[in-house]
């Protein structure tokens, strides 16, 4: 196993993924394929590392192994698992509950409820099953107040 820094190459063809870099020795590795699991995929970016595994006897062929970018990859509690990207965008599982965030604007799910932070929209129908409570002002557009 030889630990291999990612160049940012990244090439799909026929459903597979071939990443290249270097290794602890300077030496370049080219076109090595990189498996995902069934119903993820990800593409990893320049400064990622991971693991080539050379096939013995066959120098031509190898599997890289990770890609994981040091700066990128978020601390999470234990147990805790998370999709993210390099762009800050996360989805967290965590203890307390399910934590989406995107550009600084996050849900926040647990037993207790949702928060939702930053502007919200809804297109289509809304229909409340409880009490609304409001802190702020409420506006329409249809002009009668809210009525």
């Amino acid at each position: 196993m030889i630990r291999i820094d990612l160049d940012g190459r990244v090439v799909e063809q026929g459903g597979q993924q071939f990443v290249s870099g270097r290794g602890a020795y300077n030496d370049a590795w080219t076109k090595v394929y990189r498996p995902e699991p069934h119903g993820f995929a990800s593409s990893p970016i320049a400064g990622g590392m991971g693991f080539v595994l050379p096939q013995p006897g066959n120098p031509d062929f190898a599997m890289m192994i990770g890609g994981e970018h040091p700066d990128k990859r978020p601390v999470l509690p234990k147990g805790g698992v998370a999709i993210y990207d390099a762009f800050g965008n996360i989805q967290k599982l965590i203890a307390t509950g399910i934590v989406v965030d995107v550009g600084a604007r996050t849900i926040t799910t647990t037993a207790g409820g949702w928060v939702l932070n930053g502007p919200a929209t809804i297109n289509g129908n809304l229909q409340v099953n409880g009490n609304i409570t409001a802190s702020g002002v409420i506006t329409d557009s249809d002009g009668n107040n809210g009525a």
